[in-house]
């Protein structure tokens, strides 16, 4: 009998017994909102010095990627989402009409699934990476304490991000992640430059942030329902649906995710700060808003696809035409981390197209792939990052015309960004193979963005890693060297890239992501779309190669000429928008004191009049009253006015 009990509960002989793993998820999936926000409190109240709130950071990303990996395994014998709700708000707004808009319900619903399990160890890895380097190479940043509870408050908001299945809740930790990204973006906030570019974090996404809290209140105002669970099924039967509020939901929705992700014309608030705010910082905000949210964008392409052909048509021009802006854009300019940036940017469009091209083709079942490229994306894009960082330190400027020599002098940065560099033109080869076809007009689009990405990424290499390194007033190269506590940190980046973008050629793991099953990609798709990347490192490597300084000096007069268009722009906002609103403003702003003092003279001319009315002798004026009222009434006569 016992042993008959035991085999079933999957003992072994000797009697040991393998706990369930599936009974670890209704503490564990808590655990992860809980383990980030108490770290916040600790680095917040308790921890001042620098070392100290390093160690509590990483410690506290520690347990949360020990935590990612418990509620991982609890997931291997669940087929199914593991899914927690609690109630949060429960309001009776009405006694009539349709059930569902008789109650406001605002839900806690924890939907833990593979594809957020992956992406959460997506952001633990690249952040727990980045703070390890930041121990090192941001000694001088001002107010440790608050960077690193920043930064794990920015987990726990990411964490909610990806667990959040209402709406609601999912619009209130994505507000919180922006919050926190300005602060991380304006940690420098005491020097006037990072102060200023620091207010394009703040404004820019605060806008594409009300157009996705536009969209969830439109999808209620029309459904009465925020879970995607019950929302997605009655798209087309609800009562009063039509495709109109169905666009104008899609429109919005791909907005607020859009500005979060950096599309184009979003970039100026990851690219303007790239270079003022801390780089660990930027790194981090990068990884978390791109892996969030492509996550987001997935879960909300069946909204998108329920509106019309029309609709989805506009947004894959919107990512194609985003991935190739973005990615021509990192060719000008000689600031190494804007570059990264903007090709960053661009594959994440990339990955954006092939989501939103599998919801406009069903039932194809590859748009996890997109995801699974930006999974790849994120450790590439930090690494290479502060790989840059560390040289352009050594070398005290951020102008590649500046920089070079770095292959000898600093070879081991140099490699480091080299890995990530090839990795960041990768990663998107797996995703094009199985989601676009070479002969549409997308597949030529994404194409051209492909190579230009490959370019961008290997041109930064070349630049600060050959040709001469000249002396400047106050900077001897003899003096550059290589920091050897921050050495082995980029290196970490390039081998987790390396796996997920191994991972996103490889069908199981796709399976596992989605839980669907994916046919193996074509040999020819792959080395097609291999070898558009593979020809861009080609073409940029010639080009550095048989003339390093007329592509510096191109890429100048292009990064002068783009400055220059968008002064102009800027101008004409200014004197077009900006100039008469504020003139208008400023003329109120006279014309109410104005206004102000004219009423206060009538009311001082009316009381000395009172006043002298009051003290004139009575007899005399109620006769000059009588001869007044005598004339008016004779001139209103009817035979005088006629």
């Amino acid at each position: 009998m016992a042993a008959a009990s035991g085999a079933a509960s999957g003992s072994r002989p000797g009697g040991f017994a393998f706990p369930d793993p599936t009974t670890a998820l209704p503490w564990a999936v808590p655990l992860l909102l809980i383990a980030p926000f108490a770290t916040f409190l600790l680095a917040l109240s308790s921890v001042r010095t620098r070392r100290s709130a390093s160690a509590t950071a990483m410690f506290g990303t520690a347990v949360m990627l020990v935590v990612t990996l418990l509620v991982l395994w609890g997931l291997t014998r669940k087929a199914a989402p593991y899914v927690a709700t609690y109630q949060y708000i429960n309001l009776s707004v009405a006694f009539s009409g349709p059930s569902s808009f008789q109650t406001f319900t605002v839900q806690l619903v924890l939907h833990v699934d593979h594809l957020t399990v992956a992406a959460l160890l997506a952001i633990e890895l690249c952040a727990f990476i980045a703070l390890g380097w930041h121990q090192f190479m941001g000694r001088a940043e001002p107010g440790a304490a608050r960077f690193h509870a920043a930064v794990t408050a920015l987990l726990f908001a990411s964490s909610g991000i990806l667990m959040s299945w209402d709406l609601a809740e999912l619009f209130g930790f994505w507000m919180i992640g922006g919050a926190l990204t300005y602060l991380l973006l304006a940690h420098r906030w005491g020097v006037a430059e990072p102060a200023a570019r620091a207010r394009v974090a703040l404004a820019l996404p605060f806008f594409t942030d009300v157009c996705l809290l536009s969209g969830i209140a439109w999808l209620y105002s029309r459904y009465g329902t925020q879970t995607l669970d019950t929302l997605v099924p009655v798209l087309h039967t609800n009562p009063g649906w039509t495709v109109r509020s169905l666009v104008v939901a899609s429109v919005l929705l791909f907005v607020g995710v859009g500005g979060r992700i950096a599309l184009w014309p979003f970039t100026s608030w990851i690219t303007q700060t790239a270079v003022t705010a801390p780089a660990a910082a930027s790194a981090i905000v990068q990884s978390v808003w791109s892996v969030a949210g492509i996550v987001v964008l997935y879960r909300l392409t069946p909204i998108f696809a329920s509106s019309n052909q029309q609709t989805m048509q506009a947004l894959l021009a919107a990512c194609g035409v985003a991935a190739v802006i973005a990615a021509a854009l990192a060719l000008v300019g000689n600031e190494p981390r804007r570059a990264v940036s903007l090709a960053g940017a661009a594959v994440v469009a990339i990955a954006a197209a092939v989501v939103i091209n599998a919801a406009y083709h069903p039932p194809a079942t590859y748009a996890v792939a997109g995801v699974a490229a930006v999974f790849a994306l994120a450790p590439a894009r930090a690494g290479a990052l502060l790989a840059v960082t560390t040289i352009s330190n050594a070398m005290r400027t951020d102008d590649l015309a500046e920089m070079g020599d770095a292959w000898r002098r600093m070879r081991r940065s140099a490699a480091a960004l080299l890995l990530c560099a090839l990795l960041l033109g990768l990663t998107t080869t797996g995703a094009l193979a199985l989601g676009v076809s070479t002969r549409t007009w997308l597949g030529v689009a994404l194409g051209e963005a492909s190579l230009l990405v490959a370019i961008a990424a290997l041109r930064v290499f070349f630049s600060v890693s050959f040709g001469p390194l000249r002396r400047r007033r106050a900077f001897e190269p003899d003096r550059v060297r290589e920091p050897r506590e921050a050495l082995g940190w980029p290196y970490w980046f390039a081998v987790a890239s390396a796996a997920f973008l191994a991972a996103t050629f490889i069908t199981a793991w796709l399976g596992f992501l989605d839980g669907a099953k994916h046919p193996a990609p074509a040999l020819i798709g792959v080395a097609v779309w291999v070898a558009v990347p593979v020809l861009g490192f080609i073409a940029c490597a010639a080009t550095y190669s048989r003339g390093r300084d007329g592509a510096l000096a191109a890429t100048a007069l292009g990064g002068a000429w783009l400055a220059r268009g968008t002064a102009l722009v800027s101008a004409g906002v200014e004197r077009f928008v900006v100039a008469p609103a504020t003139d208008i403003a400023g003329r109120l702003g006279d014309w109410i004191p104005a206004g102000d003092g004219a009423l206060g003279r009538l009311a001082t001319a009316s009381g000395q009049l009172a006043l002298g009315a009051v003290r004139a002798p009575a007899l005399p004026l109620v006769m000059a009253l009588a001869i007044v009222l005598a004339v008016v009434f004779a001139l209103l006569a009817p035979g005088v006015a006629r």
